[in-house]
């Protein structure tokens, strides 16, 4: 019997909603799903840790039109946990019970926190989206016990991942890497590099819409790197900016703790939103975003978003790096070397609006040419294509 050269059906297992694209994992799960569903017919498992009966329903045929296992479970113990590096023997149980593997010929997980928790089988071809593989966090910038603790779990936890990446089945698998940086970590992974792609708007709004005073940081602010990188800003950068420039503001926008948008209230001409409704309203206002990431892992999605906005960008270095091979540094976006370095390219940019512009428009075109759905589309068939069935 001749097997067919590519899988005739593909399972994804996912904690991220594809219909969800509200945030960043939820866009690229989306993106994922729908590149998948172009090829070949893809049923989803979505484990969701709530309460409530287990569901299945049809996927919008955008996004391949296959079917929604939806498996709830509520963590018995910490060992149950997503975050938690070692398999779960009740969510292995509750996986068999959903689906058949016999029915499918190739398996994608997305993070490597499926692998991790869910007994898969070995005879299947198997894609693992190791999206945020490396975490790490300036230890110095940690003052509160209670986050000394919580990230010494996450580096023990790492350490348990890479002890099973170890593994005979981790080997043979396909990893997916979204920049350079990330992939470079482990070199002994077989793996192809598939950027991340940025949520477009409906309809861009030209630059001459901002208000000409507004910094801009979007983030999920429950990440410990998004809270350094907000903190280090406000502490080091931000005060270099208002010297000169009086009239600045600066806005932070994404979910966070009801004592970190108060701390952040108080410093001078800052307003810390929380989550917002119209994200794309946010960018419109914005005549700067801020990217002062300094750590954490993954390619960061918000330098992206921000040029598909058309919106001009200071980065750091270390958020640059996730994007060297697709924008050009002093005419896509500016980089910020140093705390000075950064604020006076955000200064320049609030000063000159004709500049401001014109590295906006930069980055927009790149991020069109450079990040479209259907070169990451063709990527991932390429990518499947090449993997052999057992």
């Amino acid at each position: 019997m001749t097997l067919p050269q590519t899988p005739r059906r593909s399972l994804l297992l996912t904690y991220h909603d594809p219909q969800c694209t509200n945030y960043g994992a939820g866009q690229r799960t989306h993106f994922l799903l729908k590149a998948l569903g172009q090829q070949l017919p893809t049923d989803v498992v979505l484990f969701s840790e709530t309460s409530g009966a287990n569901t299945v329903s049809d996927l919008p045929d955008e996004l391949g039109g296959g079917k929604l296992f939806r498996i709830n479970h509520e963590p018995s113990s910490f060992l149950d946990r997503a975050w938690y590096g070692l398999p779960s023997k009740r969510l292995s149980k509750l996986l068999a019970a959903t689906v058949d593997f016999d029915q499918y010929d190739c398996i994608v997980c997305r993070y490597i926190t499926p692998y991790l928790k869910c007994r898969l089988p070995a005879n299947k071809p198997l894609i693992i989206d190791f999206d945020d593989p490396v975490y790490n966090v300036p230890w110095r910038s940690l003052r509160q016990p209670r986050a000394i603790i919580k990230e010494t779990v996450k580096w023990l936890n790492q350490l348990i991942i890479k002890a099973r990446l170890q593994s005979a089945q981790a080997r043979s698998a396909h990893f997916l890497f979204v920049c350079e940086r990330d992939q470079a970590a482990f070199p002994e992974l077989k793996s192809t590099l598939l950027p991340n792609l940025p949520a477009f708007p409906r309809h861009v709004a030209d630059y001459l819409t901002s208000d000409g005073k507004t910094l801009l940081f979007v983030g999920f602010m429950s990440w410990q790197p998004n809270i350094i990188a907000v903190d280090h800003f406000l502490a080091h950068v931000w005060p270099r900016i208002l010297v000169k420039n009086p009239a600045a503001r600066f806005r932070i926008v994404g979910k966070a703790t009801v004592e970190n948008l108060q701390r952040w209230n108080t410093f001078p001409n800052c307003t810390a939103s929380g989550y917002v409704d119209d994200l794309d309203a946010a960018y419109r206002e914005a005549a700067v975003c801020v990217v002062p990431v300094l750590s954490g892992g993954g390619s960061n999605i918000k330098v992206p978003e921000a040029c598909a906005h058309q919106r001009p960008v200071v980065t750091s270095i270390y958020s640059f790096k996730g994007w060297n091979k697709h924008f050009v540094a002093g005419q896509d976006l500016l980089v910020g070397d140093s705390d000075d370095d950064f604020a006076n390219h955000c200064l320049q940019l609030l000063a000159d609006p004709e500049y401001a512009a014109r590295i906006a428009k930069n980055g927009h075109h790149t991020t069109l040419k450079n990040l479209s759905f259907d070169a990451f589309a063709a990527h991932l068939q390429s990518i499947c294509q090449s993997i052999p069935l057992r």
